[in-house]
């Protein structure tokens, strides 16, 4: 097929930009730096456009068959509104941030989006990743394997976490994200209801991190934290200017347990994601962090 990918520069998007190419696709890489869009896959064609400016992004769409949308979900009615009459499947991108019961502006835009394209009438899916994991510029992962090299490998590595970590997370291996939009345009199956892009089940903060330290031959000891207390101590510290401290709402979204089905992404999608240790394992071989 002839495919447009838009965010096609993004930490996802030319890990897509190159698998569809290796599957034989016609791909059309759309990206707003004309810089970043020459280091995709040289089989891609690179389009610059800006999802501000309608007309160019409607001009780099012409005659495509399939649109992967990796930009962020509140782009989701300018993408709609330029899909030409030639596409026959869309996949849009969302978060499982849209199922936080905390106020959250960012939430609130996932939610708005995907009423949005569930009342298009367009065939095809919006896909819910969790947190993604696994990329040389992953920010979660990295930071945490980071904090712990830090540390001499005989002593035991004190790490703070609200409630001790006992809230659980379901990261998902970039890998994984990939397979599943590549399969959002090529699956019969895959149009539909949203579908969440999470890992194979849910396990709890400090789970993810002992098991960074283990692959790092670190023991991690965890200190559990009244989670009022950590937040003031991160907003101090971004006070201050320290870089790498997580923000004050990243920390209250730990007090929400992640659990998400994954049935839809193995059924729809013909995705079985991987554990966490496996991803983990298979990012510090390639050296991606």
């Amino acid at each position: 097929m002839k495919i447009v990918v838009l965010g096609a520069t993004g930490k996802t998007g030319r890990y897509v930009v190159a698998q569809l190419c290796a599957d034989g696709h016609a791909v059309v890489a759309v990206g707003r730096s004309e810089a970043r869009l020459a280091a995709l896959d040289e089989k891609a064609v690179r389009v610059v456009a800006d999802l501000e400016r309608k007309a160019s992004v409607v001009t780099a769409l012409q005659s495509t068959e399939a649109v992967i949308s990796l930009a962020h979900a509140r782009h989701t009615d300018a993408v709609l509104e330029a899909l030409p009459n030639s596409c026959r499947r869309v996949v849009l991108t969302g978060s499982t941030r849209r199922f936080t019961t905390l106020p959250d502006a960012a939430a609130d835009e996932v939610r708005a989006a995907e009423k949005a394209f569930l009342a298009s009438g367009q065939t095809g899916v919006m896909l819910h990743p969790s947190m993604i994991y696994g990329a040389p510029d992953d920010r979660n992962v990295n930071r945490i394997l980071r904090a712990l090299r830090r540390w001499p490998k005989w002593l035991p590595v004190p790490v703070p976490l609200p409630a001790g970590g006992r809230r659980t997370v379901q990261p998902v291996f970039v890998d994984d994200v990939v397979a599943a939009f590549v399969a959002g345009v090529s699956c019969a199956s895959a149009p539909g209801g949203s579908i969440v892009v999470a890992g194979p089940a849910p396990i709890p903060y400090a789970e993810m991190i002992r098991e960074c330290a283990r692959a790092l031959g670190r023991r991690a000891v965890i200190l559990p934290l009244p989670l009022w207390l950590g937040i003031a101590v991160a907003s101090l510290l971004r006070a201050v200017g320290l870089r790498g401290a997580p923000k004050p709402a990243e920390l209250r979204r730990t007090g929400e347990d992640k659990a998400f089905d994954v049935a839809p992404l193995e059924k729809r999608l013909g995705v079985r994601p991987r554990a966490f240790a496996e991803g983990l394992r298979l990012k510090i071989e390639r050296g991606w962090w």
